[in-house]
């Protein structure tokens, strides 16, 4: 499923959208770092509560298909500015990591 597609039916709020095109082909809700870069894998959609700079270095090392900030917690300017210059995706969304896992799932056209 593109991202595109995605953003559209998850109703999410891009921040950073550099390739609305890429394929996402899972889901990963994690908040350690550590614990992101051991698991997440190519291609996810990584959902966190962070907004810092450090999200973007992650998201751009494990090659994530974006990374959405939950909650409704704000990115921080220089995360944004960072996402866009290093060309990683970035959105947002007022509800949590379970819930829009879930909706991902459930979606017909979604098949990790």
């Amino acid at each position: 499923m593109k991202l595109a597609a995605v953003i559209d039916r998850l109703e999410l709020c891009p921040f950073a959208v550099e390739d609305r095109e890429i394929e996402v082909t899972g889901a990963y809700c994690g908040d350690l770092l550590s614990d992101v870069l051991a698991h997440v894998e190519a291609g996810a959609l990584w959902f966190t509560i962070q907004n810092h700079l450090n999200i973007v270095a992650v998201g751009q090392l494990k090659d994530v298909a974006c990374i959405v900030i939950v909650n409704d917690v704000a990115p921080d300017p220089q995360t944004v500015s960072k996402a866009q210059a290093l060309g990683v995706n970035l959105c947002g969304s007022s509800r949590g990591s379970a819930e829009l896992c879930m909706e991902l799932a459930r979606l017909p056209e979604f098949s990790p």
